[in-house]
């Protein structure tokens, strides 16, 4: 199926902006072993990206499993059935390309970017590093080092900590609430059975998905992915009828209520508040969310932006960022301000907020946030990384689409019915609030 991006058309009685001109083709097909594949043909760009997307985030852990996912991903890298150590990073070096990989919550994703005519090579060099990891139990130890280091390099970071302790202390007990790094003790307990174990559960035809986008030749590229170890890959041999594959678990409440975090080499205070939203595949809720925070903190017209930074100076910045997530989406609000100013910027913040619930948005500000959305989502895909990077989770999830789509579930929205459906999930009481404030010792 061929999915062309085109201009959108009105929905709902009115004319949405038109996006800058941007020219891609997406193609969508499936490998014979079923996993899904989508190439995207970008005018005049010499480079592709190949990204190997696996439904293997940190919320697939066991309990005893905190931290794997991502030690899992570091362990890619020290060799697999056709490549020693090291060899992975030389080879693509060699062929003028770069790699790397990244865990998230939901998922995994390994890509490359190489030049176009190294595309068919690099295929089955990422293949093999992905699908065929050695584990060696030396290389393991020393990794283990590695991550533990980062553990705690990450705890001596403002920033992280105060969000890792606001999804702690929002989510609970449930995945999204856990560190994607786990703790000391997680990792620790970890092994190289442990390993192999979880890479055999999450790393089967059925959990993957492929995104090559660039200079990409759609019937060649197919061709190597059949050959190579993508196209040899057969299903996960743990069914989750079988009961080895932890099943969703709806997030749908946010431990509401409001704490205190105090931490050291801190320069502004910060005041920060997460919802619960429905979960990504929810796509129109989804949009209606994207919407709000850029009627709430896009731009200096934006209604907190307005009010608390350009009229009272008050804020030092103020943003709200959706993030889809398939148990549950979590929208993240944060304010930083001067400490002597925190109080202050509280009360304002949330007078402001129940202030934007009291009454539908003005139809311009609708467009406006309209507009802001498709133009950067626009130029945001101007290149193959994040081309590659915006297909991969709804290739995944089997919920790909023609980007006009996104555009069309934006201009669905109407004041009254925005008002209605979306504002209420921004009550003040559904969030949980994190004061984060400088230690008394600086």
């Amino acid at each position: 199926m061929v999915l062309r991006r085109s201009l959108p058309r009105g929905v709902a009685g009115r004319k949405p902006p038109g996006p800058p001109a941007v020219h891609q083709n997406i193609l969508s097909t499936t490998l014979q072993n079923g996993i899904p594949v989508a190439f995207a043909t970008l005018d005049d760009c010499g480079l592709v990206c190949v990204d190997i997307w696996a439904d293997a985030g940190s919320r697939c852990e066991r309990s005893q499993e905190l931290g794997l996912a991502h030690f899992l991903e570091h362990m890619m890298f020290k060799g697999s059935r056709g490549l020693s150590e090291g060899e992975f990073d030389l080879r693509i070096e060699a062929l003028g390309g770069m790699s790397n990989a990244a865990t998230g919550l939901d998922d995994v994703h390994y890509h490359l970017l190489c030049p176009a005519e190294a595309a068919s090579e690099a295929i089955g060099l990422l293949a093999d590093l992905v699908l065929h990891p050695v584990l060696d139990s030396n290389a393991f130890r020393l990794e283990q080092l590695v991550v533990r280091e980062e553990l705690r390099q990450s705890c001596d970071q403002p920033d992280e900590m105060a969000c890792s302790t606001l999804l702690q202390r929002a989510c609970g007990t449930h995945r999204y609430g856990q560190p994607i790094l786990g703790s000391e003790d997680s990792l620790a307990g970890l092994t190289v059975a442990t390993m192999q174990a979880f890479h055999r559960r999450w790393y089967g035809a059925d959990r993957l998905a492929i995104v090559v986008a660039g200079a990409v030749d759609p019937q060649r590229c197919l061709g190597d992915l059949e050959r190579s170890s993508l196209g040899q890959m057969a299903a996960s041999d743990t069914p989750r009828d079988g009961g080895h594959i932890r099943a969703l678990e709806p997030l749908s409440t946010v431990a509401a209520g409001r704490t205190t975090l105090r931490l050291k080499r801190l320069g502004c205070a910060r005041l920060m508040a997460c919802w619960v939203m429905p979960p990504a595949a929810s796509q129109l809720c989804i949009s209606g969310l994207e919407l709000a925070a850029a009627l709430l903190s896009e731009g200096r017209r934006s209604w907190l932006v307005a009010r608390l930074r350009e009229e009272l100076g008050v804020v030092d910045d103020v943003d709200v960022d959706v993030i889809p997530l398939e148990e549950g989406s979590l929208v993240l609000l944060q304010a930083s301000c001067e400490p002597s100013q925190f109080e202050r910027v509280e009360g304002l913040l949330r007078q402001a907020l129940v202030d934007w619930l009291q009454q539908p948005p003005r139809e311009d500000d609708m467009q406006r946030a309209c507009r802001l959305i498709v133009n950067g989502l626009c130029f945001g895909l101007e290149t193959a990384a994040s081309m590659a990077m915006h297909l991969g989770p709804a290739l995944l999830r089997r919920r790909l689409e023609p980007l006009e789509k996104e555009f069309d579930r934006l201009c669905r929205w109407d004041g009254s019915d925005f008002h209605a459906q979306v504002m209420p999930l921004f009550a003040l009481d559904q969030a949980h609030w994190l004061s984060v404030l400088p230690a008394a010792n600086g």
